[in-house]
């Protein structure tokens, strides 16, 4: 990893943002386990299995209600994926665009998908020019891709957040930066997280009902 990508990382997603990065997260995790507790179908083992699911789904809406109401500073919007078969959050900052993943551990990679592999593309450098050294900013690309990582323990503490620049064509990393720690969280005891707040929790449900409801008649109109 080299200190000049993680330069370019904290440009575009800066420490002072580190705290609220954090919370966010946090508090999807806290909307998922909430309703997955309160929604009988969703406490059985097949919901269990897709605990982690639910948690990075609950995280990118509360990032993006965050962008929307100004606690975070950056652009984030729904987007198709390049398969049109679902949806992601795409969040732009700066020379950036990121998506938000879980992965097992803070230098792991997330499962492959063909979006995240299209997407690190954009960070293919070509360092040497007939054999001789560019320098960085003659070989920097219109827009680096980065992953906001996470994951929480059964309890729903966060294990690790990070920032995170792949390499193109190599599961390495550019750079990498764990902004727990800045966030003032060195390490992750197990504990239970205090419960949502009562009208975040019922906006998220109704968000997920309604959009629910859309899919639904969607496929009705296509038969």
């Amino acid at each position: 990893m080299s200190a000049e990508f993680e330069d370019q990382l904290r440009g575009a997603f800066p420490a002072s943002t580190d705290v609220a990065v954090v919370r966010a997260l946090a508090t999807g995790v806290s909307l998922a386990d909430d309703m997955r507790r309160n929604t009988p179908w969703l406490t059985t083992s097949i919901g269990n299995d897709h605990r982690g699911l639910f948690r990075r789904v609950a995280a990118m809406w509360q990032f993006r209600q965050d962008c929307l109401n100004g606690s975070l500073p950056f652009e984030a919007m729904e987007v198709p994926n390049t398969t049109g078969s679902s949806h992601l959050l795409n969040i732009a900052a700066a020379d950036f665009e990121a998506h938000i993943v879980r992965t097992d551990t803070e230098g792991a990679f997330p499962q492959d998908a063909p979006i995240r592999q299209d997407k690190s593309l954009s960070n293919q450098l070509d360092l040497f020019n007939d054999g001789k050294v560019v320098p960085f900013h003659e070989i920097a690309p219109d827009k680096y891709y980065a992953w906001l990582s996470f994951n929480a323990d059964l309890t729903g503490g966060l294990t690790h957040v990070c920032w995170c620049m792949p390499e193109a064509n190599r599961k390495v990393f550019l750079g990498r930066i764990n902004i727990m720690r800045n966030a003032g969280t060195l390490s992750v005891e197990p504990h239970v997280p205090p419960p949502p707040d009562p009208t975040t929790a019922m906006k998220f449900k109704l968000d997920v009902v309604e959009r629910f409801m859309d899919t639904k008649s969607d496929k009705k109109k296509q038969k």
